[in-house]
């Protein structure tokens, strides 16, 4: 089943909304925080026959939505939307999760180092 996504990018401007008021913005569309090259993915309810138009329809939709959430913030914005892959969908607690890890092998390679001085 083809399952589509339009991905945004976000760039902030210090004379802006904040990041957290935009991330609450964007989660209460529902997009999802992610990681890579794309700040956020909307996920289109998956259809077995999404023709061009019903396609075309939805990220109408969503791109309306987001430009009224996003009004007066101050930021600028980008869309892409295509086919999404599992890989495409790092989601915000996978992210925290590796951060945590890694914050914990830096403190034992710290202690380590401690250690050995």
């Amino acid at each position: 089943m083809k399952v589509y996504g339009t991905r945004v990018s976000i760039w902030f401007y210090s004379e802006g909304a904040s990041p957290a008021k935009v991330i609450e913005k964007l989660v209460g569309l529902g997009f999802t925080p992610v990681r890579g090259a794309y700040d956020f993915v909307y996920k289109h309810e998956p259809r077995e026959a999404m023709t061009e138009s019903d396609l075309s329809s939805a990220i109408v939709e969503i791109s309306n939505a987001l430009h009224v959430a996003l009004a007066g913030f101050k930021v600028l914005y980008t869309l892409d939307t295509h086919l999404l892959e599992e890989d495409d969908l790092v989601p915000l607690e996978d992210i925290d999760a590796e951060l945590e890890a890694t914050r914990a092998e830096l403190k034992a390679i710290e202690s380590e180092t401690e250690s050995k001085e």
